[in-house]
């Protein structure tokens, strides 16, 4: 049997494969590839003489086209199912502006949200800031680039990093909308995979997408074995990393200084070759630190310590803003940002007794504070700044606060030296029930910083002035300790609010929803023992009208309640958040008011908080977030005028005015002095823009008329690409419908229709005729209203009334008002149970017992054609599908002679081959069967008429297999080249900045940056160097990508178009 050369095609174990490797010595193996539709990608060594079925792929498949069974008589219903199926699993890496991913994915798209796929698909090395505005849908913007990468086979390996409270919303969103599993690597993940393979396994070889949250990134339990899988570099990796900024030196000098995080996400960074990250807030003002964040995107374009220009940002950052967005027609709403004024308040309301017992406390404090060394008094005033901010969100937190700074005076008093406190947050626990644990170690570590603080403060300190203080204190105290309990201003507001717009008039819960948002557990459970007055005890949903999203909230309770709130027909109504859920999590589709019950002295963090509702897809035309102001408290005034400065940054400078937020925010950080309130508030009005926003707007290249004057032109283009790509590649609704209608009865399995929602069918499918299938119910839990939870049966789960399997559509399900409705999942192409089903149309049993050839009546020509079908497809290294597309070649039809000459096919050209194919789907549209004197008269001759048109076909292939191949080669060949400038630039530039003088530089900072900015030096030449290295190797790399090792042309069939007249 003669031994396959690398590049040929071989069956073995009923699987086609494509060789890769020949052996290297008489005991070693063949590498194979598979390229079946149902295992691409799949990989085997074999000794070819030990396999029983192994052949050299022959031409069995056309051979038998035109004589299986009775030609002809295949059903055009089944063959119009294989054929949009083979069509919809084509993908091409060969043309850089096709869309595909959009088409592949259950999202509502529009065109603006293109723009990061189209730079990503311009890039050799796929490394990407996606830096638009909070709430623009960064993360359905990551999934398209990640989706068209997996197409066009770039990536098979992918990490998400995130917040913790956001590995939940990525994994549910990334498969749903996306059809992409990702497992969550935490704990309760390695229990698991230990339990199952022992406790050497590695969880990062078990798979090929993981999620990791940021705060397990410095833990080497976790991140070690990643480093093993991937090693140096891995190609075809790809790491994502949300909320990017977190990763950026920080500092308050004027040189950031690399945390921990930096650190750690640099060793792993550099090990992937492709790099997506997402930031609404990608500057912080330092120059350097924005440099350190780009190069840990892309150390081939920037350098950490080396000023970033404009012209590099360009073909890696994506930046635009909602405001810019809604100039130019895009749908979002409006924001509204207003005070609610308490005023006339009688003058022994604790919250303003205690504000002024408060602000005597700091002037009796200061006199002693002023003495002491600058970094002393800073540390002392710490303790008087963490007692305002909770007087400020509570009388509950000052009090409990205020007792721990009455332990901690005690201690000093007594001698005790002040202890270090833990900075680090409590994990987020796995069940409910240790959430109360959560609860008290948090409450532990707040009381330990407190009393650290207070001990702090109180050095140098004589006794008497102690002894002064803490009768100050118990004074304080005791107020504090008779109102705790007890409704303030604010929530007789708020009951009076809910009443009027939450309930009607007979007490029944409406449907609108409202967010509340403190930044202290304490206060967060105050209020909501304050709220359940509005809980009618007759209410059967009382028990389900307030929830609460904390720090501490489990994992499961998270997803749980993001999805109770976001359902219209949960009883849940009012959602009391502490700012663990300020960052990413989606909580807009049914809420469009928030109220801040305290306010962060951040302006970034109060942006994160009202981008909960601000975001896309938010049904609303305007969104409400309300704060309170007390007249009579001149503390409030300075707040007051810090969320107005916060609202006209937004509007101003968009994400660059962060930088002038935190520049606001550093005048508080001793706290409000209540004698300056009006001072401070002035100065916080006047603030305007310095040279660290100044230097922001510069490296983001962020002024408002080349920004708007730019996006527009991008809208335009992403308009057309998106019209053009959705004319070659789109996928209509419709027809995605009765494919995986004809897969569904074909698997035993049948649907419902309900109503419609607006002009969108909907489907209810009859889960019991699947059910004797045990390869069905995995694949419908996904559309169960809820998961699992911890510890529940899976017969318990899907008995249940709360999980039963939803709806489904085929197109976004909107209600007239703008929302999802709700009971309804999209299906799209790679959603896992479209994939298993047609799949059966992709399978190699399937197509060994298809009838290719078939004979449909029509009505859309008017003289009989014969159409030849086949796929071309061509490989690159590995196997890698580079390019596929159906092709045609169709000629009329005669009843022919023995002496007859061969078929011509009509005109060629891609136009004409486009409209031959538009032709057949059109008549595969109807699909209906010719009559059995109809199907031997046109398929008496199929055999000839194959013979005839397969070489036509065939050179057809030919010419486009020399064009494809000759577009990838020109690509690489450009891409390469490009590589190879930008990497000598940059070795240059590098070389240049180290001859440079700074020391001047070096003599405005402190010990510290100092350090860094030492590093940050040091780090140059090690950089040159691995350029100098990559320089030899990367432009070779993409083009050895980009090489064709084989192609093939298969049939897919034979189809007569036969006039319905």
């Amino acid at each position: 049997m003669p031994q396959p050369g690398v590049g040929q095609f071989v069956s073995v174990r009923g699987r086609l494969w494509m060789v890769e490797a020949q052996p290297d010595g008489p005991f070693d193996g063949h590498r194979l590839a598979c390229i079946d539709d149902d295992a691409s990608g799949e990989d085997a060594r074999i000794l070819w003489s030990a396999e029983v079925d192994a052949r050299l792929h022959d031409e069995e498949a056309w051979a038998t086209l035109g004589t299986e069974g009775g030609a002809g008589g295949g059903d055009a219903a089944t063959f119009s199912a294989y054929l949009r199926t083979v069509r919809w699993r084509t993908a091409t890496a060969a043309e850089r502006d096709l869309f595909q991913a959009p088409f592949r994915a259950g999202i509502r798209l529009d065109p603006y949200q293109l723009l990061p796929l189209r730079k990503a698909l311009r890039l050799p090395r796929v490394n990407l800031l996606i830096a638009d505005d909070v709430g623009l849908g960064k993360t359905v913007e990551a999934g398209l680039v990640l989706r068209e990468l997996l197409l066009r086979r770039r990536v098979d390996y992918t990490v998400v990093l995130a917040p913790a409270a956001m590995t939940g919303q990525w994994r549910d969103e990334l498969q749903s909308k996306f059809g992409l599993a990702f497992e969550i690597v935490d704990a309760r993940h390695l229990e698991r995979l230990r339990r199952r393979r022992g406790y050497g396994a590695n969880p990062w070889a078990a798979g090929s997408r993981f999620i990791l949250s940021h705060r397990l990134l410095g833990d080497e339990n976790y991140v070690a074995g990643l480093r093993d899988v991937l090693e140096d570099f891995r190609a075809r990796s790809l790491l994502i990393l949300d909320e990017a900024h977190h990763a950026a030196p920080a500092g308050n000098g004027r040189y950031a200084i690399e945390s921990q995080f930096t650190r750690a996400l640099r060793d792993l960074s550099d090990r992937f070759e492709h790099r997506l990250f997402l930031s609404a807030t990608p500057h912080n003002g330092h120059p350097n630190s924005f440099a350190t964040l780009l190069e840990l995107l892309d150390p081939q374009r920037f350098t950490r310590g080396v000023q970033v220009r404009p012209a590099d940002l360009e073909p890696v950052m994506v930046r635009r803003l909602k405001s810019d967005l809604r100039a130019l027609g895009e749908r979002f709403p409006e924001r509204v940002v207003e005070p609610v004024m308490l005023a006339d308040l009688p003058d022994d309301t604790p919250e303003l007794v205690l504000a002024a017992m408060l602000a005597d406390y700091r002037a009796l404090r200061e006199t002693r504070i002023a003495a002491l060394p600058p970094a002393q008094a800073a540390r002392a005033r710490l303790a008087f700044v963490g007692l305002q901010q909770r007087l400020l969100s509570s009388v509950a937190a000052f009090a409990r606060t205020l007792r721990v700074h009455l332990a901690g005076l005690d201690r000093a008093i007594a001698g005790v030296a002040a202890a270090t406190a833990a900075i680090d947050p409590p994990d987020a626990p796995d069940t409910i029930a240790e959430e109360d644990a959560a609860l008290d170690r948090l409450a532990q570590r707040d009381a330990a910083r407190a009393e650290a603080a207070a001990i702090d403060g109180a050095a140098g300190a004589l006794p008497r002035q102690l002894a002064a203080e803490r009768d100050r204190v118990l004074a304080m105290l005791a107020r504090a300790d008779a109102a705790r309990t007890a409704p303030d201003a604010r929530v007789r507001w708020l009951l009076d609010w809910a009443t009027a717009h939450l309930l009607d008039g007979e007490g029944r819960w409406r449907d609108r929803r409202l967010i509340l948002f403190t930044e202290y557990e304490d206060t967060r459970r105050w209020l909501q023992r304050q709220l359940a007055v509005l809980l009618d005890p007759a209410d059967a949903d009382a028990a389900q009208r307030i929830d609460s999203f904390t720090g501490i909230t489990s994992t499961e309770r998270r997803d749980a309640i993001k999805r109770a709130f976001n359902d219209p027909a949960d009883p849940l109504r009012i959602l009391i958040c502490t700012d663990a859920a300020r960052e990413g999590i989606n909580l807009q589709s049914q809420c469009h008011d928030l109220i801040h019950i305290d306010l962060p002295w951040n302006p970034s963090r109060l942006e994160q908080r009202n981008g909960r509702i601000d975001r896309k897809l938010q049904p609303a035309d305007t969104v409400t977030c309300r704060y309170f102001v007390h007249a009579q408290r001149p503390e409030d005034v300075v707040l007051d005028a810090l969320v107005r400065k916060t609202e006209l940054i937004r509007r101003q400078l968009g994400s660059a005015g962060q930088v002038l937020g935190d520049r606001i925010a550093g005048r508080l950080a001793g706290g409000i002095d209540r004698a300056a309130a009006r001072d401070i508030a002035d100065r916080i009005h006047s603030a305007q823009a310095d040279a660290q926003v100044a230097a922001a707007v510069r490296d983001l290249d962020d002024g408002a008329d080349a920004r708007l004057a730019r996006l527009r032109r991008e809208q335009a283009d992403l308009a057309q690409a998106l019209d053009r790509a959705r004319a070659r590649v789109g996928v209509d609704p419709a027809e995605l419908q009765s494919v995986v209608a004809l897969a569904l009865e074909r698997a035993g399995g049948d649907w419902t229709m309900p109503a419609p929602v607006g002009d969108t069918p909907v489907f209810a499918l009859d889960t019991a005729r699947l059910a004797g299938d045990p390869g069905w119910p995995p694949l419908l839990d996904e559309l169960r209203a809820r998961p699992a939870r911890p510890g529940e049966r899976a017969h318990a789960w899907r008995a249940s009334a709360d999980a039963a399997v939803r709806r489904v559509s085929f197109a976004p399900a909107i209600l007239p008002d703008g929302r999802d409705a709700g009971g309804v999942v999209q299906l799209h192409l790679e959603h896992r149970l479209v994939r298993r089903l047609l799949g059966r149309f992709l399978s190699a049993g399937f197509r060994q017992g298809l009838e290719r050839s078939c004979v449909i009546r029509t009505a859309t020509t008017a003289a009989p054609r014969v159409v030849l079908l086949g796929r071309l497809a061509l490989y690159g290294e590995q196997a890698a599908r580079l390019h596929e597309e159906v092709l045609s070649v169709a000629a009329d039809w005669r009843p022919r002679g023995a002496d007859d000459a061969p078929l011509r096919a009509l005109a060629e050209g891609r136009d004409a081959e486009a409209r031959v194919l538009d032709e057949l789907l059109a008549a595969l549209r109807d699909a209906r069967d010719a009559d059995p004197d109809t199907i031997r008269r046109a398929t008496r001759d199929a055999t000839r008429d194959v013979a005839d048109l397969r070489p036509i076909l065939t050179g057809r292939a030919e010419a486009r297999l020399a064009r494809v191949a000759g577009e990838l080669s020109r690509r690489a060949a450009a891409e390469a080249q490009g590589l190879e400038t930008l990497l000598r630039q940059r070795i240059a530039r590098i070389r240049r900045e180290r001859g440079s003088d700074d020391s001047q530089l070096d003599l405005l900072l402190d010990s510290a940056e100092e350090r860094q900015r030492a590093a940050d030096r040091r780090s140059w030449e090690r950089t040159a160097t691995r350029l100098d290295d990559e320089l030899v190797r990367e432009p070779e790399r993409l083009r050895a990508a980009a090489r064709v090792h084989a192609s093939r042309i298969e049939p897919i069939g034979l189809v007569y178009l036969w006039p319905a007249a």
